[in-house]
């Protein structure tokens, strides 16, 4: 059985903390019903935060309300000037009544979590404990939450590491030609899953390193991307598909291929991949290109769709790759001047347009 991938294994985490919807739920269970290593996690985490559920339900009081409106009302009396010397003797008789003798038979010395406590005593401490909860959360929170962005983003980079070096193996086999993988100027760049003969999406040519066999259909999904999809590793199936069988398959937007732009230029540093693109993310997540060949709907370039940037990285930033396989995180969907999701001059877009010239990157889907 092979290893958890970490989408796997998040989802293992999630299921376990009762965290994500009906459809994450259903996949964990039938994730730990076919696959012992994550049966195993499971068993672990169950074994090892379970301990941390150590308090004792204890019951709670019927009047616990009505005594605590009195106890507040009480306490905002003394407050504007009553006696606390009377709080101190009301205390003092409750203690009394309350509190079970030192050596009373029925109730161990020895055993101090099943003494009864005074109500105020235990209000106050509970007020304490969830006091220090929250700072604790608040100091601890956003640390982890910067620790996980972080490692999403050395996996997400070493995901396109791994389709850098696939490309470069490809062209090296192949004299660096996509041929029957190119798209012809004016064909759709945005049908991703479509499976007829002629190419209708940017993907073609990427997904013959799937289905060649240079590189895990896994390395295509961002973990930031918590809605993408791995490709199911099944051998015969992947070789019957020209391109990937859905959109959720995979979370990176490739550099057009076609006649009018190559992969990259002799000597030429150059982008051939990043994280999601953020303007066509929300016809992507409208239309199943799988199923349909519905028109494309225009996507207008206004100001809030030149400022944003890709959804993989909560809008922080993107990955990118380098067509000599290198891979830096840019802050700036900006690169040498070049808009990487746009297509230099156009402000409406009708999935049929491509580069301007051989300098203007554009990445799609």
């Amino acid at each position: 059985m092979s290893r958890l991938s970490p989408q796997q294994q998040q989802l293992i985490v999630d299921f376990f903390f009762r965290c994500g919807d009906d459809d994450d739920i259903q996949r964990a269970q039938d994730l730990l019903a076919s696959n012992p290593e994550a049966a195993r996690l499971y068993a672990f985490l169950e074994r090892f935060l379970r301990r941390l559920d150590y308090l004792e339900d204890e019951e709670c009081p019927d009047d616990l309300v009505a005594l605590t409106m009195a106890r507040l009302k009480l306490a905002v009396r003394i407050q504007q000037g009553g006696s606390k010397e009377r709080l101190a003797e009301l205390l003092e008789q409750e203690n009394s009544k309350s509190v079970l003798p030192a050596s009373s038979p029925s109730q161990p010395t020895f055993f101090p979590s099943k003494i009864k406590t005074p109500f105020l005593k235990v209000a106050f401490e509970l007020a304490a404990l969830a006091a220090a909860i929250v700072l604790i959360s608040g100091l601890l929170l956003p640390a982890f939450s910067a620790m996980r962005a972080h490692s999403r983003q050395v996996a997400c980079s070493m995901n396109l590491g791994c389709i850098g070096r696939a490309l470069a193996a490809y062209a090296d086999d192949n004299n660096g030609q996509f041929a029957s993988a190119r798209l012809q100027p004016g064909q759709p760049w945005w049908m991703v899953g479509d499976q007829s003969e002629q190419p209708c999406s940017s993907t073609r040519y990427v997904w013959q390193l799937v289905r060649l066999g240079y590189v895990a259909g896994e390395n295509f999904i961002c973990p930031g991307h918590l809605e993408g999809r791995p490709v199911q590793d099944n051998t015969e199936a992947i070789a019957q598909l020209r391109d990937f069988p859905s959109p959720e398959n995979i979370s990176y937007s490739v550099m057009l291929l076609c006649r009018a732009g190559k992969l990259a230029e002799a000597g030429q540093r150059r982008i051939v991949l990043s994280d999601m693109n953020p303007v066509f993310i929300s016809f992507r997540k409208r239309v199943s290109c799988a199923n349909q060949r519905d028109e494309y709907e225009k996507v207008l370039l206004n100001e809030d769709l030149k400022k944003l940037l890709s959804p993989n990285h909560d809008q922080q930033g993107q990955n990118v790759l380098f067509c000599d396989s290198s891979v830096e995180f840019l802050a700036s969907r900006l690169y040498q001047n070049d808009d990487i999701f746009t297509v230099r001059g156009v402000e409406t877009y009708t999935g049929r347009e491509v580069p301007a010239d051989e300098q203007d990157i554009f990445l799609v889907p």
